[in-house]
């Protein structure tokens, strides 16, 4: 299985047209991109400061509904330092976060073995969590913060209800629980929600967004909140070994793609709706959820895997197209798979991918 593993990722790698993620682009020509992007008289920012980086600092700060914001590497550092640094506050160092919480799943425990604290779950594994949840999280044991990421990655990017979030949010400020926003695609929110960034990013005490997942950025994020909260970050950033030299390449490339990316979400979202609507007709695909909350969701495929991923990678090599990404599980009759909508969708029309997703349907899944 793993060599057809290999031989399925590089088949998709191969392919000149891909319905799910941004478009390609070859380093050489992004960064010639990022080059001609960059103004003659603008300067790389020093150990933080400077105006190409502190100019969009302000400029996601009021993006976001909130007085600073600090440019980072990572947003698994952006997230330890906000946890840290409300649990100092509070000299309590529990925390609330879902089980598929980013950091539990993907950074090895660094919150805990770097900044010494303790994680409480907050709700089942597989479902948005609910007021209870949380509810009962706090009675078991009071806590000092609760992250909560918007749109849930790990469960097809679904979302909480906007009622239900505000009154998660309210309780939440109530109770002295300081919150925090993981907005690592929360540039996919708006168009589900019908409200601003500033809006969704006001529930919260802070927030983090990332510029590469939706954005086309090479790396980096921003984390904003109060001015007080920020200045204690940037302490954070530099104990944490995250105040660089210079950030500039990741800025201008921030910049470039919320330029290019930010007003296409609510067209992609439509894209992933259809998307979901034409996989959910085929016999053997079922997308979780159902209808998609925002541009993403999960797929789940019934088939014998390795037999699916051979006759795969013969109709992409005929066609030179993807249709599905690779597996994140795979089963003895299933795996599944993640998409989300960005620009590589727009190469083509949906009528060209519809008798596509037919075509690859009968040669594959028959």
């Amino acid at each position: 299985m793993a060599d057809a593993l290999v031989a399925f990722r590089e088949a998709l790698g191969r392919c000149s047209f891909a319905l799910a993620r941004n478009q390609k682009v070859s380093l050489k020509n992004t960064l010639q991109r990022l080059a001609d992007a960059v103004l003659p008289d603008e300067q790389a920012d020093v150990y933080g400061a400077g105006p190409l980086i502190n100019d969009f600092e302000q400029q996601l700060a009021q993006m976001l509904g909130k007085e600073a914001a600090l440019f980072l590497p990572s947003g698994t550092m952006a997230q330890c330092l906000a946890m840290k640094i409300y649990c100092q506050d509070a000299l309590n160092h529990r925390i609330g976060l879902h089980p598929t919480s980013h950091l539990l799943l993907h950074e090895q425990q660094a919150y805990q073995a770097l900044y010494g604290l303790e994680a409480a779950p907050i709700g089942p594994r597989d479902a948005v969590p609910s007021l209870g949840d949380m509810q009962a999280a706090h009675q078991a044991s009071p806590l000092a913060a609760l992250l909560l990421e918007l749109p849930m990655r790990e469960i097809g990017g679904q979302l909480p209800p906007w009622d239900a979030l505000v009154a998660q949010c309210q309780w939440a400020t109530e109770q002295g629980i300081r919150l925090h926003l993981d907005g690592a695609r929360l540039w996919q929110c708006p168009a589900a929600y019908g409200r601003s960034l500033s809006e969704i990013a006001g529930l919260f005490d802070s927030v983090y967004v990332s510029f590469y997942k939706d954005l086309g950025g090479i790396a980096g994020a921003v984390l904003a909140g109060d001015r007080r909260f920020i200045n204690e970050a940037r302490i954070w950033l530099r104990r944490a070994g995250g105040n660089l030299y210079s950030l500039a390449p990741y800025v201008v490339a921030a910049r470039e793609g919320l330029g290019e990316h930010l007003g296409q979400m609510p067209k992609r979202l439509a894209h992933a709706r259809w998307l979901a609507e034409q996989f959910n007709a085929l016999e053997g695909f079922s997308t979780w959820p159902l209808v998609p909350h925002t541009n993403m969701f999960r797929m789940r495929i019934d088939c014998e895997p390795h037999l699916f991923m051979e006759k795969a990678c013969h109709w992409m090599a005929e066609h030179d197209m993807a249709l599905v990404t690779a597996p994140y599980r795979v089963d003895e009759h299933a795996l599944w798979c993640e998409i989300t909508l960005g620009s590589a969708f727009e190469a083509l029309p949906q009528a060209r991918w519809q008798e596509a997703l037919e075509d690859f349907h009968r040669q594959v899944m028959e």
